[in-house]
C-alpha cells in the first residue's frame, strides 16, 4: 500500500495586465473589472511608470494602453517598448480621440477600442487575444 500524499497541484499563475491609463476614475475601473476576471492587473498612470513595470521583469501577458498619456511618449511609445521584451505581448489601444496614425504606429498583431467603450468588452477581447496567443 503506497502511503505517499499527492503531491499538491501547483496553483496557475493568472494572466496578468498591465493598464496604462491617465485617468483615474478609467484606470480604477478597469483593474477591478480585470481582477473581478482574476486576471492579476499591474496599473500605471503614465508612460514612465508602464517603463518601469516592463522593465522590472514582471511576467506581462497583455497591456491595455491609452494612446493618449498626458506624457512624453505615450501608449505607442508603451507598446513598442512592452515588444522589445515580449514578443508575444498582447496589446490593446484605446484612444478618445481620432488615431490617423494608429496604422503606421501601432505594433503588429495589436486591436484598438475607442473610447468610450464597455470594460466587459475589453475585459472580453484581452481573454480572446490571450486564447488565441496561449
Amino acid at each position: 500500500m503506497d502511503n505517499h500524499e499527492p503531491l499538491a497541484e501547483k496553483p496557475e499563475r493568472k494572466q496578468a495586465v498591465l493598464v496604462v491609463e491617465d485617468d483615474p476614475l478609467i484606470r480604477e475601473v478597469m483593474c477591478e473589472i480585470l481582477e473581478d476576471a482574476n486576471f492579476q492587473v499591474l496599473g500605471q498612470d503614465s508612460t514612465a511608470g508602464a517603463v518601469e513595470v516592463l522593465d522590472s521583469g514582471a511576467a506581462i501577458d497583455a497591456a491595455f494602453v491609452d494612446i493618449d498619456l498626458g506624457d512624453r511618449g505615450g501608449g505607442f511609445e508603451v507598446a513598442k517598448h512592452a515588444r522589445e521584451r515580449r514578443p508575444d505581448l498582447v496589446v490593446v489601444y484605446t484612444s478618445g480621440g481620432g488615431q490617423p496614425t494608429y496604422a503606421q504606429e501601432r505594433v503588429e498583431d495589436s486591436v484598438f477600442v475607442q473610447k468610450p467603450y464597455l470594460p466587459s468588452q475589453i475585459c472580453e477581447l484581452l481573454k480572446r487575444r490571450l486564447r488565441m496567443c496561449g
